[in-house]
């Protein structure tokens, strides 16, 4: 008994420092990430740019300074958490290179969404204005850049071989970025379909039909086909592909008939003013998802699924 504690001991010290030095890193660089970023945001001329630079002149202009440092601070937080749990991740023996990997996918993908943020951010009001939603606008951001921040900041990016399963490490990887892809373009899908909808304009009183409450939904199962059809081309089984596929051909088809049911809305713009097509978007859709099981030819095209990232075949 005395010889299996002291086998043990040293092993479960050794994940308690790991622990405490992933803990240590992620919050070091998260705080000097977000000093770094106000810095830039609020002293630019301390690192040689101009003291107002058009792009900043112009993320006031839309009283976007608050999304604009969230913004800054995860695009520096991806980074900075690389280099601060790189030590860490070469301690606990992880893959080095496919951690920067992702990390780099994770860099465009802030990118991406800081483009598609300031596209879109004009749908919301700014903190002072009408009904002040400013700040649901900022707390989505937030939200869209959590997974990609967390990520790098925790070393997550870093996976151990072997995996704790008994996973290789290219079925790690692959499991892992069919997750990420799953995710981020689920988000980018809903992004599309509220640009779409807001530059809808035949006719535009029905644009709204194109967003709220349609068109997110949509837009999002339209993404997320896309990001279950990446993650089956990710899997090596053919049982777990041919799966993962029919999955994602059924997301695909309830995308579509969402998209037609929207436009059909829509159409009511022509002779209906906006909040009346508005508030038509809910009952059309409620009608589809409560008619879809209830007929075989309009069930196999409008189908409820629970999203799950793909499990198993990745090895």
């Amino acid at each position: 008994m005395t010889t299996a504690r002291s086998g043990a001991e040293p092993a479960e010290a050794h994940v308690k420092r790991v622990k405490a030095l992933r803990i240590t890193a992620g919050t070091a660089a998260g705080v000097a990430s977000l000093a770094l970023a106000l810095a830039l945001t609020l002293a630019p001329e301390s690192f040689g740019l101009p003291s107002s630079p058009a792009l900043y002149e112009e993320v006031r202009a839309e009283d976007r300074g608050l999304e604009g440092v969230v913004v800054a601070w995860a695009l520096l937080a991806v980074p900075v958490g690389g280099l601060l749990q790189t030590p860490v991740a070469r301690w606990r023996g992880a893959r080095i290179g496919a951690g920067w990997a992702l990390l780099a996918g994770y860099w465009l993908y802030v990118l991406l969404v800081a483009v598609a943020a300031w596209q879109v951010q004009g749908l919301f009001p700014s903190h002072d204005g009408p009904g002040k939603s400013g700040g649901l606008f900022g707390a989505l951001t937030a939200l869209a850049l959590a997974t990609p921040v967390c990520a790098a900041c925790s070393g997550a990016v870093f996976r151990p071989v072997p995996g704790e399963h008994g996973d290789t490490l290219g079925g790690q990887i692959r499991g892992h970025l069919a997750t990420v892809a799953l995710l981020s373009w689920s988000f980018n899908g809903v992004f599309v379909s509220v640009l779409i909808g807001r530059n809808f304009a035949f006719p535009r009183a029905g644009s709204f039909a194109m967003f709220l409450p349609g068109g997110l939904l949509w837009g999002f199962h339209a993404g997320a086909a896309l990001g279950v059809l990446i993650g089956a081309r990710l899997q090596r089984a053919p049982e777990a592909r041919a799966a993962t596929t029919d999955v994602a051909a059924s997301l695909a088809r309830t995308a579509t008939a969402l998209l037609l049911c929207c436009l059909c809305v829509a159409q009511l713009g022509w002779f209906l003013p906006a909040w009346v097509v508005a508030l038509g978007g809910f009952p059309a859709l409620i009608a589809l998802f409560t008619l879809g099981p209830r007929s075989k030819r309009l069930g196999r095209w409008v189908e409820f699924r629970t999203l799950e990232p793909p499990k198993g075949g990745f090895d």
